[in-house]
């Protein structure tokens, strides 16, 4: 009996770790397909939205935002933490993928 279990309990392990990779697979072809996606996406709320999406558009205008302003003001005023740097980095590679 209990060599049944440990049996089937190696099993379930195989089955998670196959059923792991093959989620990984799927963000790995998923990436393929459309680039790398920011993670910081990931992490604006519907409530910080419009606010994140004014930064971005402001950005993509021409306008200079100071990141850590941004960082700043999404901590305050929508709980998200995204590092200044963070912000930066996205702006910056929002720029040069518009070119």
């Amino acid at each position: 009996m209990e060599e049944g279990l440990l049996k089937l309990n190696t099993h379930i392990k195989i089955y998670m770790s196959i059923m792991n990779t093959m989620k990984d697979i799927d963000k790995l072809l998923s990436e393929a397909e459309t680039g790398k996606i920011s993670k910081i996406l990931d992490r604006i709320t519907e409530d910080a939205k419009p606010f994140w999406l004014g930064c971005e558009e402001r950005v993509l205008a021409g306008r200079e935002l100071k990141p850590y302003v941004v960082s700043r003001l999404l901590r305050e005023h929508f709980g998200i933490k995204i590092s200044e740097s963070a912000v930066r980095n996205h702006f910056l590679n929002l720029v040069k993928d518009a070119e």
